[in-house]
């Protein structure tokens, strides 16, 4: 009795241990999010950051690399290739992994693209990367919101979109249920603010007493 509990036991885990290293994310068209700002035009880069939720150093920062130079708007921007450049990659690593678990984006391709986007993301449980291919996405024209989900609470470590593009924009994360989503130093400020208010207050009862 006791060798058969064992095995299931072993039997479980191992079934969990290769649950957790499965990528699970999927294509959703439209799976809505946090916007990722970008907090100055950068001119001529290739890497540069970019905050989810808002315009601030505060919030969950991405960074952001590219090959082919760009330059960027500034607030919820687009990213364009240099004048007579090329934008054929962007890579968005969140500083933390275990925040998001949906990304998605706009754009614009050029005549090279053939209207394909390809997607790898590489989830930080140790899941091997999934590859995502958009198609039918045109030319120069805007293409509609693309993007991807998680299934099973699975967050982003990295996402690496390659095609030939006149532009990307309109980025957006989704947080993971459960996320600890940094508040820009309100919490440490209230608390604080509270013990201030606490110490006054002992100090104005002890001269009574």
């Amino acid at each position: 009795m006791k060798s058969l509990k064992y095995l299931i036991t072993f039997a479980a885990t191992v079934a969990a241990l290769t649950l957790s290293a499965s990528a699970t994310f999927i294509v959703a068209d439209n799976p809505g999010g946090a916007k990722l700002f970008i907090d100055v035009a950068n001119k001529d880069a290739s890497a540069f950051k970019g905050f989810v939720g808002k315009n601030n150093a505060s919030a969950p920062n991405v960074d952001i690399s590219t090959t082919g130079n760009v330059d960027t708007g500034s607030g919820f921007a687009n990213i364009k290739p240099i004048k007579d450049g090329s934008l054929t990659e962007l890579i968005f690593t969140p500083v933390d992994p275990n925040l998001f678990a949906d990304f998605s984006f706009r754009g614009q391709l050029n005549d090279g693209a053939n209207g394909t986007v390809t997607l790898v993301v590489q989830d930080n449980q140790g899941g091997a990367p999934q590859t995502f291919m958009f198609t039918g996405l045109g030319g120069p024209n805007d293409f509609a919101r693309q993007g991807i989900i998680s299934l099973d609470g699975e967050t982003i470590q990295s996402i690496t979109l390659t095609s030939d593009f006149k532009e990307v924009k309109q980025i957006e994360f989704s947080f993971a249920p459960g996320a600890q989503v940094p508040d820009g130093g309100m919490t440490v400020a209230l608390l604080g603010g509270s013990l201030a208010v606490v110490e006054v207050l002992r100090r104005k009862f002890a001269k009574r007493a």
